[in-house]
């Protein structure tokens, strides 16, 4: 049985957290920098930020599949047929992430994106306080929103399922999961 190894990389350059446009073209240029600086010897790449930065400039200058955590949770959601909420942790990305929603061709689909007001440094430094802020967010998404699958927005909320999912009365995808097993299915219809 063959078994995924995953290698981390960090762009060159770029702002400490993206939670704004400019913050995210910046991250974009310094997104496929990383991935030419690191050469061709990957099956696969994905991108490890919610606003997918520079996805479509390394999908036309790879020579492997590159995928990004918002499309692979998007596109997962989509499968599973449920109306989605993304819950995420700065307001400020509430809009990108709608137009990343509609870009991606599943507007009708999407009940809600919900956001802690605490942005991307504060939720690393404090993992406790926003899982509690996003059981409340949860909570709001599927009551209020209609919400039947949440998606969890941002590289900072990887591994945030195994605490929220007991409680959630709805499934929760977190997008670096989804990105792994979508990079892994596009890998192996190539090979």
């Amino acid at each position: 049985m063959a078994t995924t190894e995953i290698v981390a990389q960090t762009a060159p350059f770029g702002p400490s957290a993206i939670e704004n446009a400019q913050d995210a073209e910046i991250a974009g240029e310094a997104t496929l920098s990383a991935f030419l600086d690191n050469g061709d010897g990957f099956d696969a790449g994905i991108i490890a930020c919610f606003s997918d930065p520079g996805l479509d400039a390394c999908k036309q200058s790879l020579s492997y599949p590159v995928v990004g955590i918002a499309e692979a949770s998007i596109a997962e959601a989509s499968i599973l047929r449920g109306r989605f909420s993304i819950v995420t942790v700065a307001p400020t990305t509430i809009a990108p992430i709608r137009a990343l929603v509609e870009k991606y061709g599943k507007t009708r689909q999407l009940a809600s994106v919900r956001a802690h007001d605490q942005g991307v440094l504060g939720a690393h430094s404090d993992v406790d306080g926003t899982i509690a802020a996003f059981r409340e967010l949860i909570d709001k998404a599927v009551h209020e929103d209609g919400a039947e699958i949440i998606i969890l927005g941002g590289a900072v909320t990887a591994g945030m399922k195994r605490e929220l999912q007991p409680t959630s009365p709805v499934p929760i995808l977190d997008g670096l999961d989804c990105a792994i097993r979508y990079a892994e299915k596009l890998h192996s219809s190539r090979a």
